[in-house]
C-alpha cells in the first residue's frame, strides 16, 4: 500500500476561502447583449453560485472519499494509523466534512431564489453578498477539520509502503547478527529502505522472485526486534506489534560467535519473547558458521533442540544456506498463501483495463 500517491491534496481554511473567491470572480456567463443590464447580472451571479457550488462539493466529496477508510484497511495498517492519529478525531473530520454538502446546497438554493426574485441591482448584489458570506463562513467552520485531515495526510504519507497481500517474512535478532546482510542476499532487486514510524528506526525490504515474479518480501526490522519488548514505551511496543499482522514467517537470527557483543541466553531470551509476541512460524538461522568454531555451532544447536526451536545453517556475509533456507520457507508455510497471491496477480493481468 503506498498512501503518498492515492490521498488527496487538503486546503487550509485559508486557501479554500482564496480558491472560491477566485473562482467566483473568474466566472462569467453568455448573455445576449440586448438583455437588460439587471437579467445579464442575475444571469452572471446565477452561474456563479451554481458554478462555486459544484466546484465546493467536489472537492469536499474528493478529500471525504479519497482519504483512506479505516475499517477497510488491512489491520497492520489499521494499527500503525491508531498510532500517529486520533482515529475518533478523524472520523469525526470526514463526517463533518461529507456532512458540509447539505449545507452547501442549502445555501446555494437560498441564493438562487434570492437572484431569481430580485427586482434589481441592488437586490442581485445583496444575494450574492449573503451567499458569499455565508460560504466563506461555513469554509471557515471546516478549518479545525480540513486542519485535522491535511495533518492526518501528511503523517499517512511517512507510512511504509508494504504489500499487506504478498507472503511476508520478518528478519529479527540482536544487532549485527546479520540481518540486513541475509535480505540483501535472497533480494533479486535492491533493497528498500523505509522509515518507520514513531521510532527513529527504519526498515529495509527486499523482495524475492518466485516464477518470475516479486512475490515473497523479506522485512529486516534493525532496531525494533532486537531488545526484549519489555524495555520498550508504549508506543514502540505498538509499533513493533503492528507487525505481527504482516508475518507469515520469522527468521531469527543468532550469532555463535558472540562478536555482535550479545550472550546466547541474551539471543535466546528475545528469541522466546519474540516467538512468544507473533503467531507465525519461528526458524532459527545460526549465522557466522563461517567464523564460528565447531563447539560454538554446537553450543547453539544443542540450546535450540532443547527450546524445540527448528535451525539451519548460514553466512549471510557469504549468501551461503540464506538462499536455500528463504526457499524451504516458501516451499512449506509460505506456500499456501503465495499460491493465493500468484493467482491473484495473475487475475489482475488478465482483466481489462477500467475505461
Amino acid at each position: 500500500m503506498n498512501f503518498k500517491s492515492t490521498l488527496p491534496y487538503i486546503p487550509s481554511a485559508e486557501e479554500a476561502v482564496r480558491q472560491f473567491i477566485n473562482r467566483y470572480k473568474a466566472i462569467e456567463a453568455r448573455s445576449p447583449t440586448s438583455l437588460p443590464g439587471v437579467e445579464r447580472l442575475r444571469r452572471l451571479e446565477s452561474a456563479r453560485v451554481k458554478g462555486t457550488s459544484g466546484w465546493l462539493l467536489n472537492m469536499f466529496k474528493g478529500i471525504a472519499y479519497n482519504m483512506p477508510f479505516i475499517n477497510d484497511l488491512h489491520p497492520f495498517y489499521r494499527e500503525l494509523m491508531g498510532i500517529i492519529i486520533s482515529i475518533d478525531e478523524y472520523k469525526h473530520s470526514l463526517g463533518k466534512l461529507t456532512n458540509s454538502s447539505r449545507a452547501i446546497n442549502s445555501i446555494s438554493r437560498d441564493a438562487l431564489r434570492m437572484i431569481k426574485a430580485a427586482q434589481d441591482k441592488d437586490e442581485i448584489i445583496k444575494a450574492r453578498r449573503m451567499y458569499v458570506s455565508r460560504i466563506i463562513d461555513l469554509i471557515n467552520d471546516l478549518g479545525p477539520e480540513l486542519r485535522t485531515l491535511k495533518e492526518a495526510a501528511i503523517k499517512m504519507s511517512r507510512l511504509p509502503s508494504i504489500s499487506v497481500e504478498k507472503p511476508t517474512i520478518v528478519v529479527s535478532g540482536m544487532p549485527n547478527t546479520g540481518k540486513s546482510s541475509l535480505v540483501v542476499c535472497v533480494s533479486t532487486k535492491k533493497p528498500e529502505i523505509a522509515d518507520y514510524p514513531f521510532t527513529t528506526k527504519q526498515i529495509i525490504i527486499g523482495h524475492v522472485k518466485v516464477y518470475g515474479i516479486y512475490a515473497v518480501q523479506v522485512i529486516d526490522t534493525p532496531g525494533l526486534l532486537d531488545r526484549p519488548l519489555s524495555e520498550r514505551n508504549k508506543i514502540e511496543l505498538q509499533a513493533i506489534l503492528a507487525l505481527r499482522h504482516l508475518a507469515d514467517s520469522i527468521v531469527f537470527m543468532v550469532d555463535p560467535t558472540q562478536h555482535s557483543g550479545y550472550t546466547l541466553n541474551q539471543q535466546l531470551n528475545l528469541l522466546k519473547e519474540v516467538s512468544q509476541s507473533f503467531k507465525a512460524n519461528v526458524v532459527v538461522a545460526i549465522n557466522k558458521v563461517d567464523l564460528a568454531s565447531e563447539e560454538e555451532v554446537k553450543t547453539v544447536e544443542d540450546a535450540l533442540r532443547s527450546l524445540g526451536f527448528p535451525y539451519r545453517l548460514t553466512s549471510a556475509l557469504k549468501c551461503t544456506g540464506t538462499r536455500e533456507l528463504v526457499d524451504e520457507l516458501i516451499n512449506g508455510p509460505l506456500r499456501s498463501k503465495l499460491i493465493d497471491y500468484l493467482r491473484i496477480t495473475h487475475e489482475r493481468a488478465l482483466s481489462p483495463e477500467p475505461k
